[in-house]
């Protein structure tokens, strides 16, 4: 659905790797929507995988990356992006939302990202 937000959540209460799917109908290629879910041991092996992907070529920055990103697909290989214009998630809700802009200050995006991470294990 165009301009639909959605969020994934994971508990995993072991290190590992586990396997995802789209679990909501989106069109051709939606049985191909897999991925691998990586539940790091700690919180020094996460932030070396964070550091790993912040080296990749990609950057989403701006609205023509994501445009060029939306692009319908089938079987799009996983890419990794070593940034993201803050700005980039408001620009693309409102691309949706026609006149009703999103009033959204500056700095309230920032309580959508994830600043906080836990690693499995993490409520025992």
């Amino acid at each position: 659905m165009a301009g639909m937000q959605t969020q994934l959540h994971l508990i995993a209460n072991e290190p590992g790797k586990y396997n995802g799917i789209s679990s909501s109908y989106s069109g051709p290629g939606f049985s191909g929507m897999k991925f691998t879910a990586i539940a790091t041991p700690d919180n020094a092996t996460f932030d070396q995988w964070v550091a790993n992907v912040k080296k990749a070529p990609n950057q989403l920055t701006t609205m023509a990356e994501f445009d060029a990103l939306a692009k319908p697909s089938e079987y799009h290989p996983v890419e990794y992006f070593s940034s993201a214009n803050p700005e980039l998630f408001v620009d693309v809700i409102n691309k949706f939302m026609g006149s009703k802009k999103m009033d959204m200050k500056k700095d309230e995006h920032m309580d959508m990202d994830m600043g906080e991470h836990a690693h499995a294990g993490a409520e025992e």
